[in-house]
């Protein structure tokens, strides 16, 4: 036993109160009695708890896109070799503006099988009309009247077909015109721009190979940016499809258009979408990644971490007092790096933000000197 005392005070040694304290101890744990040299002595500091804000809900990465139900890629239709490029990386464009010419053998074969079957269908009209006539005036039979009607009908399917392969690749009416009339040249594709916007990035260069499908460039139009973010699934009770939301060091405000119904089993999370509100997203560029404040999952007041003592599953905080400071026992919820009191602190009221863990240890009868 001799030998342990010393090793006792030696652990308790960092803990100094005075003797006024000391006798608050058997008064009750609930309050201690400080003097200011206490309060010196142990570094006691308080500071004013303020109400929950927006920016004190949990953060998350997310990833600024393009509207997601509008493609913000330019694919080829076609494989063959990009010619050249006709706009530039953030260039505005307009609605059918030439941005490439890309040569293909595929968009050559393509334009002849529309040609012939252009052609076919044309033959298969006069010859119709021909039968139509004839039949009128009794020269031939019904049933080769419907031959004629079914080999049209044939040829302008096939004519619709090849015609629905040239217009997916932004080939219009007068394209098509000139194309039978021989008046454009063969095996060459012009890309243009399906809607106004701005190139933000081009993905290919000129001279390479690119095979059907390949993104060409990226562009976004006069739409409003969004976000994308994944989150914990334990952060979704407090969001609302038309909440609005906040990011990190930027005065950009966005507002919640998409909630995801299902957690993904691995992560644990929910994703999320995004749009930013109008003129919200003049220094944002898509693929940037920023910060998103979720809302606060309650309201109430603002705790510092640095102020909860935490024994077991009970959370304790020291509030300023007339005599020094009073225990708390209160129900925190985590939030960001907070913590929310729903009840039992006031907005205004001060706690200890540091040394609260001395406080506790003099709560619990620890510490002291001969």
């Amino acid at each position: 036993m001799k030998i342990l005392k010393p090793l006792v005070l030696a652990v308790m040694m960092p803990i100094v109160i005075t003797p006024a304290t000391l006798g608050n101890l058997a008064q009750a744990q609930e309050s201690i009695t400080l003097t200011t040299d206490d309060l010196q002595r142990m570094a006691i500091i308080f500071a004013p708890v303020q109400a929950v804000a927006d920016s004190d809900g949990d953060r998350v990465p997310a990833t600024v896109i393009t509207p997601p139900d509008v493609s913000g890629t330019l694919n080829a239709m076609f494989e063959g070799q990009l010619q050249s490029w006709h706009v530039e990386t953030g260039a505005e464009v307009s609605a059918g503006q030439l941005l490439a010419t890309l040569r293909s053998e595929d968009l050559l074969a393509a334009q002849q099988i529309f040609m012939d079957a252009a052609i076919a269908q044309s033959h298969a009209d006069a010859a119709l009309a021909r039968d139509q006539r004839l039949f009128d005036e009794g020269i031939i039979s019904e049933q080769r009247l419907q031959v004629s009607n079914r080999d049209r009908q044939l040829t302008a399917v096939a004519e619709s077909s090849a015609r629905r392969r040239l217009v997916s690749a932004g080939f219009d009416t007068n394209d098509l015109n000139q194309l039978k009339s021989g008046n454009i040249t063969l095996g060459q594709y012009q890309i243009r721009a399906p809607r106004a916007g701005i190139i933000t990035q081009r993905l290919v260069q000129a001279g390479a190979k690119v095979s059907d499908g390949d993104a060409l460039l990226a562009m976004r139009d006069d739409n409003q940016l969004w976000i994308s973010a994944r989150i914990p699934a334990r952060l979704t009770v407090s969001l609302r499809t038309g909440s609005s939301l906040t990011m990190a060091d930027s005065a950009a405000t966005i507002t919640l258009r998409q909630l995801d119904r299902q957690i993904d089993s691995a992560s644990q999370t929910v994703g999320i979408l995004a749009e930013f509100d109008a003129g919200s997203d003049a220094a944002v560029l898509p693929g940037q990644i920023l910060t998103l404040i979720l809302p606060p999952a309650e309201r109430g007041v603002r705790v510092p971490a640095d102020a909860v003592v935490h024994a077991g599953e009970e959370t304790t905080v020291y509030v300023r007092n007339s005599n020094g400071a009073e225990a708390r026992v209160l129900q925190l919820t985590p939030s960001g790096r907070h913590y929310i009191s729903t009840e039992g602190l006031r907005a205004g009221e001060e706690v200890v933000v540091q040394g609260a863990a001395v406080l506790k240890g003099i709560q619990m009868g620890l510490g002291g000197t001969e």
